[in-house]
């Protein structure tokens, strides 16, 4: 997927940035290969929109600083502490030929039958930093839950497909990335019922032996 965001340069700086956002527009600024930063903005539900397609990873194309796109991915969003809503974003401009350092997230799919039975997925790793050229950056890591069929099972970094020239950095292959924990309750109440079976096992043989004394 192909992901943009108009925009326009922003004049208004420093404290006259609040007129910014009272207009529902985002503040923000583009920076990198060697150029001054150059403050723009955008409007606050075409950013939202971008984010929820997934695009706070991805390649970017801005489109309004010239006649040609300016490819950027995220480095920071900042948001409002209480209201999370978005308060100033940075761009860093990127080159295509040149490899770039970001991140990626992570998908969760299938389905566990451990998980179905009452235990809870453990995240080890939320997001995974990566190395590439721009146009190689994964829409996302896809973590198989399927492979969770016990609780003593784990997803490690080794079990993700890993697209050619993608170099993950924060992470080793044996790191882990999902796992599932049990609920002591569930746990218990399966040994009890392994107890009780054992029981009912138990007397069911006294009771015949017994009966056939008496005859």
């Amino acid at each position: 997927m192909d992901y943009s965001l108009n925009v326009e340069p922003r004049t208004e700086t420093g404290s006259k940035t609040k007129h910014v956002r009272s207009r529902g527009y985002v503040p923000a600024v583009v920076y990198g290969q060697g150029e001054k930063a150059r403050p723009i903005q955008f409007t606050q539900s075409d950013l939202m929109h971008l984010l929820r397609d997934g695009g706070g990873s991805q390649l970017i194309e801005l489109h309004g600083l010239g006649e040609k796109p300016t490819y950027v991915v995220m480095r920071e969003v900042q948001r409002h502490p209480f209201k999370r809503h978005i308060l100033h974003v940075d761009f860093y401009e990127v080159q295509m030929d040149v490899a770039v350092r970001t991140e990626a997230s992570l998908h969760y799919e299938g389905e566990s039958p451990v998980i179905k039975a009452g235990g809870v997925l453990m995240y080890g790793l939320e997001r995974i930093e990566i190395e590439c050229l721009p146009r190689d950056i994964p829409e996302a890591f896809i973590v198989d839950l399927t492979l969770l069929q016990t609780e003593d099972d784990v997803v490690r970094v080794s079990d993700l497909a890993i697209p050619e020239g993608v170099t993950i950095l924060n992470a080793k292959p044996d790191d882990i990335v999902a796992s599932v924990t049990v609920p002591r309750k569930l746990a218990e109440g399966e040994e009890e019922e392994e107890e009780f079976a054992e029981e009912e096992g138990a007397v069911g043989p006294e009771v015949i032996s017994k009966g056939r004394e008496e005859e």
